[in-house]
């Protein structure tokens, strides 16, 4: 392209439409959803040259009429996901294309890890991408529901600290937790509890596997999970009415509200979820009814209710855009005791209250066409408090019990984050630079004099550099200062070699997690625990390599897709919990060397109506407490969906396999001990149906279809004599079914 013409056209775009002389072209999908970044090649009848440029974040191009002199032009729109179109424009009109979706295309537009919106398939890091019909068609309430049967991840359950996960066979510790972008605080046990993060606003979730440490820092050793909300993709408004039925006692309502009015957007949703709990024995089909105060008191999953509720705003203005938010989350669980002997009359019960606020401020300004300057600030609270009560039975009336029974923990996290990203197809060098800022604060009696604050700043670059269109080199850099460990460099190399068909990737990258103010300075002393903080501890540092090839063939009204990865993963340093050497003590060190690897194949066939997908992987992990011994677990998931050719009747099948964990322990006279946890299978099955011309749909479904609720885990001995036992871990509650209706209102366009 002419360097001049390509500099007027960046020029015009970015005015964006305060220029008198100019066209207008907005690309937009059938849906009406801006298409950003689309390629396009433009000429007029005549012209033999051919300029080729792209739309912008929002879907449009401005096309000054000075360059050309013809009354019409002839432009060839090109994207992924969509059929390539070409189509005629008059000068001197704005006009509207609309792209038809590729039903075979694969590829799909993720941001996580990325310089700017792009597809999975052109992506130089393993992405997995879930999306709205996926999260509908396995009923998901909660990132729990979600993960539940996705390969590489195993979700574990505490019935009062909730349910956490680990990825790649790295505990969640490991794991880094985004909603658009920003990190989830309130880690119980080292984990997020996934239970209390609701889908209902989500609009699609994406999965990084293998370490982000260098765009996401501490904690993105194993993987990165960024939750991406819904954003209004149509003018006027639609409102989203949601209300779910589980027969085990699940009761949800959701309201979700987006609307576009020129350069105004709003999203507001709110919601409300009660489980009643469960226990084994219970009825297969449950409602909400008084019961007397008996030894049925006690459920093994404990009585939950959340309420939940957020607003977005978004404002355009030329060439800024301006987006607050607020989130609210409120949850409280219930853990009733079993009546006390020998009268019965009295119980001790718990009651666990979670408070979260999330509240923020993006800023999003285009220096040029394909320059973007975005500026995040946000605040965050979480507080969880623990009241025990002595009740009384007959009365029912509760009596708070002594100050050492209660607790009350609370974090705060300030975050600020700026990049500068430059993302030009027609370059073969772009670049994100930028920093961000965690200042983290904890408070409660059981923090060293009460309050604690840990200050995180890092300075961070990726570049892209593609001197050809199949090779896609991408370096990163970046360097931490932290408050209590000083500094730390953590550089990574992503490369992509080939395109459509055929795709080889790989990279090496370290990652890192820093002490939590837990692990640090948190004194926990009671009649049962003497566990301290350890100030000193260092940060943990891992390893990464991992190589995956890609193979999709599409031919006519087919596709085929084959994907084979390996791994492997060392952690320095790791924190564990361990005692001191008083013998009486216990507290963090920095004593663990972890190892782990793992190979992964996965298997999809389908066509327009249908579409099947296998996956398996083997995970195996070492410790120098295991003499470096690994221990290797299977994985095998299988997805099944068919929409029947009236393109409003779906069926859905989900089915996960996992594999016996084994870990080894040294002892201290060399001999090794095995623990376990027994392996199990989950199957889930849905029909949804929609009506209303797709307005209303309709899902019935069943949950744990096998009805595997706790499995074994214990220890044994090997090489020596030592004591064993056994016991069971919690995996879900029974069987269940579930009744799914949501209902969209749609303004008149």
């Amino acid at each position: 392209m002419n360097p001049k013409a390509y500099l007027l056209i960046s020029l015009m775009t970015i005015l964006g439409g305060y220029t008198v002389a100019q066209d207008t072209l907005y690309v937009k999908d059938e849906a009406g959803t801006a298409v950003p970044f689309a390629q396009i090649a433009i000429r007029d009848l005549d012209a033999k040259k051919i300029n080729y440029v792209q739309t912008n974040e929002q879907g449009i191009l401005i096309i000054p009429n000075g360059l050309y002199s013809a009354e019409k032009l002839i432009v060839k729109i090109s994207t992924d996901g969509f059929h390539e179109q070409t189509d005629t424009i008059s000068k001197g009109k704005s006009q509207r294309v609309h792209l038809r979706t590729n039903a075979k295309d694969i590829g799909e537009v993720v941001i996580t890890g990325q310089l700017g919106a792009g597809s999975v398939t052109n992506s130089t890091n393993k992405v997995k991408l879930i999306d709205r019909a996926t999260i509908e068609a396995k009923g998901a309430v909660n990132l729990r529901d979600l993960l539940q049967n996705e390969l590489n991840i195993r979700i574990s359950q505490d019935q009062i600290l909730g349910s956490g996960m680990s990825m790649l066979g790295i505990s969640g510790e490991g794991v880094k937790i985004l909603i658009d972008g920003v990190p989830v605080i309130g880690r119980q046990n080292g984990n997020i509890d996934l239970s209390q993060i609701n889908l209902s606003n989500i609009e699609r979730v994406e999965i990084v596997e293998g370490p982000l440490s260098t765009n996401y820092g501490s904690n993105a050793m194993a993987g990165t999970i960024n939750l991406i909300t819904k954003k209004p993709k149509n003018k006027g408004y639609d409102i989203n009415l949601g209300a779910f039925y589980e027969t085990v006692g699940n009761y949800n309502l959701n309201l979700g509200l987006t609307s576009r009015i020129k350069n105004h957007s709003i999203s507001a949703y709110g919601a409300r979820n009660f489980f009643d709990g469960w226990t084994p024995g219970d009825k297969a089909v449950e409602f909400p009814k008084k019961e007397l105060a008996d030894s049925g008191r006690f459920q093994q999953w404990k009585m939950k209710e959340q309420y939940l509720g957020g607003l977005k705003y978004s404002y355009k203005f030329k060439k800024i855009e301006l987006i607050p938010s607020l989130d609210l989350f409120r949850e409280k669980i219930v853990n009733r005791g079993y009546p006390r002997v020998p009268y019965q009359i009295s119980a001790f019960d718990d009651e666990y209250v979670t408070n979260r606020q999330n509240a923020g401020l993006e800023v999003i300004g285009w220096l040029k066409t394909n320059l973007k300057l975005d500026v995040q600030l946000n605040y965050s609270n979480y507080k969880r408090i623990k009241n025990s009560f002595l009740t009384d039975l007959t009365t029912l009336d509760r009596k708070l019990l002594a100050n050492t029974e209660q607790d009350t923990s609370r974090f705060v996290l300030y975050f600020n984050r700026v990049t500068l990203t430059r993302n030009n197809v027609d370059r073969k060098f772009n670049y994100e630079v930028g920093y961000d800022i965690n200042y983290e604060t904890g408070f409660g009696n059981r923090i060293e004099n009460k309050r604690k604050e840990i200050g995180d700043y890092a300075l961070f670059g990726t570049f892209n550099w593609a001197p050809w269109n199949w090779l896609h080199l991408k370096p990163g850099l970046r360097f931490t200062y932290n408050s209590l460990y000083k500094e730390a460099f953590m550089p990574a190399l992503n490369v992509k070699v080939g395109k459509k068909k055929h795709i080889l990737r790989g990279s090496i990258a370290s990652g890192f997690r820093s002490p939590s103010i837990k692990e640090l300075y948190m004194e926990f002393v009671d009649i049962n625990h003497n566990i301290r903080g350890n100030a000193d501890l260092k940060p943990e540092i891992a390893n990464h390599v991992q190589g995956w090839y890609n193979f999709n063939w599409e031919p006519k009204k087919f596709q085929f897709g084959f994907e084979l990865s390996g791994y492997y993963q060392d952690i320095h340093n790791r924190i564990s919990l361990s005692q001191s050497a008083d013998g009486v003590n216990y507290s963090y060190f920095n004593i663990d060397q972890f190892y782990a690897r793992g190979i992964q194949s996965v298997l999809k066939v389908g066509q327009k109506q249908w579409n099947v997908s296998a996956g398996f992987n083997y995970i195996g992990t070492a410790s120098n407490y295991s003499n470096n011994r690994y221990a290797y677990s299977p994985e095998l998931v299988s997805t099944v969906s068919c929409q029947l050719k009236n393109g409003t009747t779906k069926f859905s099948a989900f089915y996960k396999y996992t594999g016996k964990v084994v870990a080894y322990l040294a002892n201290e006279d060399a001999s090794i001990t095995q623990s376990f946890i027994s392996d199990y299978n989950l199957l889930d099955l849905q029909v949804q149906q929609w009506f209303l011309k797709k307005t209303l749909s309709v899902s019935l479904g069943g949950k744990n279809l096998l009805n595997v609720t706790n499995i074994n885990a214990g220890s044994g001995s090997s090489g020596g004599a030592h004591s064993s036992g056994s016991g069971t871990a919690p995996i879900a509650w029974g069987r269940s079914f579930y009744l799914n209706i949501t209902y969209l209102i749609k303004s008149k366009q």
